[in-house]
């Protein structure tokens, strides 16, 4: 938990900062990624609008996986031949 601690105190939050303090409260706290997400967003006091930026690819998969699972948004299959 200390780690993450230090990652939230930084002045400057980069994409890398965000990404080690998600994934640390993910798995010590046991949170879902949109949790842990919006802990760090509440806990800076940033604003929402410009998470989008701090999101890793592997981050934004992962979130966009749990959404998916929670029915909070719609997966968009890729094209394929119907069988």
């Amino acid at each position: 938990m200390m780690m993450a601690i230090e990652e939230l105190n930084h002045k400057i939050m980069t994409k890398k900062r965000f990404t080690t303090a998600v994934e640390i409260l993910v798995s010590q706290k046991n949170m879902s990624y949109i949790d842990a997400m919006t802990y760090i967003i509440e806990e800076r006091g940033m604003d929402y609008m410009n998470v989008k930026k701090l999101l890793s690819p592997a981050l934004k998969e992962k979130l966009t996986l749990e959404a998916t699972n929670l029915k909070l948004v719609k997966f968009k299959k890729k094209n394929s031949l119907p069988l």
